[in-house]
């Protein structure tokens, strides 16, 4: 039961962090953003280097097998 609810409690942190990355994008988008003008890209798409979506990649599995270990 304790390992549930550490799951559950867990992704409700992540979900909290989505809801204030949301948020603080209606701000932006709004002008409510009072830290000053919001960055935008000059180029199309992302350019993220395969070292680090390699890296991305791995702890995502790493916290699946985790998930799944607990099981």
């Amino acid at each position: 039961m304790s390992k549930a609810l550490e799951v559950l409690r867990e992704e409700r942190m992540t979900l909290a962090r989505q809801l204030d990355a949301i948020d603080n994008a209606i701000k932006a988008l709004s002008g409510g953003s009072s830290s000053g003008p919001v960055k935008r890209r000059t180029t199309k798409g992302s350019h993220m280097s395969e070292e680090t979506k390699a890296k991305i990649r791995a702890s995502a599995k790493a916290r699946w097998a985790k998930l799944k270990k607990k099981k």
